[in-house]
């Protein structure tokens, strides 16, 4: 009848019908697709350790698979429990190790004795797992800090691991087998649970506690954010493991005179840190992996810093981001990991003291906050500063003009190697820099859904 609504017909109701469940299809089928992504880059590491396995022993730089576990972990482990400094020259002369290690907390021997206990290969095989669980683990925390629907936080999950496991990091952070991914857990639990559950980010701060250049700048950075109950805990816990390890080792030291195993300690550390600078490829000037402030003004002016220069260069660094994180505390405004406040402990952390490429792995919280833009912070600011920053974040993670393989192979020179193996550190300081900048903007500009009323000087909570 002319002027009634037609009925649509069978063939448009199926066409629409169709077309409503396709993308409800692929919102099914996404998370899939990145596991597919996860398993792949997990094979290949997988496939490469085996076939680069590298024998305990003289370390071999054409064979690396695992080489980390062996000198980081399983061994020095092992020699903790027998009573054996790994800081020292016997260690390095009675185990299969390239050399002894560098300082890091005795707490980390602690905390690794389950895998000490177990056969070599078996315990290759079950920390790998482990190293898994934690990058999901890790994936998880950065898709519920940045606050995405339920339904997406799956996908989320599944893209964020994935883009670990393919990433330069958390590929030479699993080939390698080293404890980086600890440490990063650590950090971002920290800085997670820093103000709502302080024993929480004590735990963290245990983790992160095994490497000083993690746990120096987190430590002064938490400060200035007001965490003070988590650092009283976190600084307990680190002490009480820290206190284990090197009790144990001054007892076995100093036949019983726990004194005198400390002196030696003390000499044994100081030696190792001599070896492990007197290394080629850890000198700024020549590394192609470190990713600090000191460390490309170092490799330009060909000056190799010293360890004071390092701790002063540091607190320096940290000055303005940490008086940023102090005005904000200030104002009540905190947005968590995945927001500007975790960003800019993370990225100020990278570039004001000693950080491999590996260690960028901690920006990936933030990463993930920028690129789903559901926090207020990301989401006032315009898509080309979040892209800028996005990328100027995740460089390190996907540069790979900097390594060894590729440099090797291009015939660039002394000036193209500098200026490749610069690119990394130079982002990230970028990078603090426009963090640092957006955090001072008004906090109504920062957080508009939160904006206090008109008339009203209250600055928004942000948390």
């Amino acid at each position: 009848m002319q002027g009634s609504s037609p009925n649509p017909s069978t063939a448009e109701r199926s066409s629409q019908g169709s077309d409503a469940a396709r993308p409800n299809r692929w919102a099914h089928r996404l998370p899939w697709i990145l596991i597919g992504l996860f398993c792949l880059g997990t094979a290949a590491t997988t496939v490469r350790v085996v076939k680069q396995y590298q024998t305990p022993g003289p370390f071999d730089p054409s064979k690396q698979g695992y080489c980390d576990f062996h000198n980081g972990i399983y061994f020095p482990t092992s020699a903790w429990l027998r009573g054996v400094s790994p800081y020292g020259q016997t260690y390095a002369a009675e185990y299969p190790v390239a050399r002894s290690v560098p300082f890091f907390s005795p707490a980390i021997f602690v905390l690794h004795i389950p895998w000490a206990l177990l056969p070599l290969h078996v315990g290759e095989v079950l920390y790998f797992a482990f190293s898994l669980i934690v990058v999901w683990w890790i994936a998880a925390l950065c898709s519920r800090s940045a606050k995405l629907p339920a339904g997406w936080q799956r996908s989320t999950t599944a893209a964020v691991a994935a883009g670990i496991v393919l990433s330069r990091g958390g590929h030479i952070t699993l080939f390698d087998g080293y404890f980086t991914l600890l440490l990063v857990a650590g950090t971002l639990a920290a800085i997670h649970f820093g103000q709502r559950r302080p024993w929480l980010a004590a735990v963290g701060l245990l983790l992160a506690s095994a490497k000083p250049t993690y746990i120096l700048p987190l430590g002064l950075l938490l400060l200035a954010r007001g965490n003070y109950r988590a650092l009283v805990y976190g600084a307990a816990l680190s002490i009480l493991f820290a206190g284990v390890g090197f009790g144990w080792l001054a007892h076995h030291q100093g036949d019983g005179d726990i004194a005198a195993g400390m002196q030696q300690l003390r000499q044994q550390i100081t030696e190792t840190q001599d070896i492990h600078r007197g290394q080629l490829d850890e000198s700024p000037v020549h590394s192609w992996t470190r990713i600090d402030l000191l460390a490309v003004v170092a490799k330009w002016t060909r000056q190799d810093p010293a360890e004071a220069t390092h701790l002063l260069v540091m607190l320096g660094l940290l000055l303005p981001p940490g008086a940023v994180l102090w005005l904000r505390q200030r104002r009540g405004v905190d947005d968590g990991v995945a927001g500007l406040t975790g960003a800019i402990i993370a990225t100020a952390m990278l570039v004001s003291l000693y950080h491999q490429s590996y260690d960028a792995l901690i920006v990936v919280a933030a990463v993930t906050g920028i690129a789903v833009a559901r926090l207020d912070a990301w989401q006032s600011l315009p898509s080309w500063q979040r892209c800028l920053l996005g990328l100027l974040l995740a460089t390190p993670a996907f540069n790979y003009f900097s390594t060894r393989m590729v440099l090797s192979r291009l015939p660039i020179g002394e000036t193209g190697t500098h200026l490749l193996t610069s690119v990394n550190g130079v982002a990230l300081t970028l990078a603090l820099v426009m963090l640092c900048l957006l955090a001072l903007k008004p906090a109504a500009d920062q957080y508009p859904s939160v904006a206090p009323a008109p008339g009203t000087d209250t600055a928004p909570p942000g948390r």
